[in-house]
Parts: C-alpha cells; structure tokens; sequence
C-alpha cells in the first residue's frame, strides 16, 4: 500500500518546512503511481496539507513548537487513514475521510489554504 510507505517515511521526518516539502512530493509521485482510488483519496488529502503548509511557511521563520503541532495534527490524520486503509473497508475510509475533514475544519486551521479550497469546493 502506498500510502502506508508515505506515512511511514513522513513519521522519521524532522519537524518544520523541509518534511512537509518531502511530503509533498512524495505525494505527488504516489498520487501518479497510485492503482487504488481510495489510496488516491488519501494521497491526495494528505497531499493538500502539506501543499499549503509549504506555500504558507516555507518563506517564514516558524518556532519549533508550532512546527510539531502541525506535524503532529498531520501525522494523527495519517495514522486514522492508514488504519482504515488497512482494513480495505470502504465505508470506513471514506468515514475516516469525512471525519478528518471536519476535524481539520474544527481545528485551529494550521493549513487554512485547504479550508479556503474545501469550502469553495463544497459551496460554502
């Protein structure tokens, strides 16, 4: 499963700028190479944060403390996803997509961009 590799390989990543780039990229890739559409799903989920956090942060000096927040919000994502990935059960991935959605939009919305983007997609 490829998203599991992503996860796995953003985990042992530092904090800050440089791991969200990585992260993007090697979402990029995955997304091209991804056969399973509920694993594109997840991919690209994941790929919009780490996109924003890059086009947001990259330019600016952020503190560490913000920097693991922010990778720790990602990262509790992508274990909830990974685990229903595993399960190869549907209604669960696409629940657990749903539920990441509106946590992220009652959160302190860390990657607002991807609000900004869900909202407009979902005509609101």
């Amino acid at each position: 499963m490829i998203f599991q590799s992503v996860f796995e390989n953003f985990q042992v990543l530092s904090n800050g700028t440089d791991a969200f780039k990585q992260l993007k990229v090697e979402c990029e890739q995955s997304i091209k190479n991804s056969k399973d559409p509920l694993d594109y799903a997840a991919l690209f989920f994941i790929y919009g944060f780490a996109k924003n956090y890059v086009l947001l942060y990259e330019d600016q000096a952020i503190s560490p403390e913000f920097a693991k927040k922010a990778k720790d919000q990602l990262l509790g994502y992508m274990h909830d996803l990974n685990e229903a990935l595993i399960s190869q059960d549907t209604s669960l991935i696409l629940s657990t997509l749903k539920k990441k959605k509106k946590n992220y939009i009652e959160s302190s919305k860390i990657f607002w961009r991807l609000n900004y983007w869900y909202l407009t997609i979902n005509g609101r």
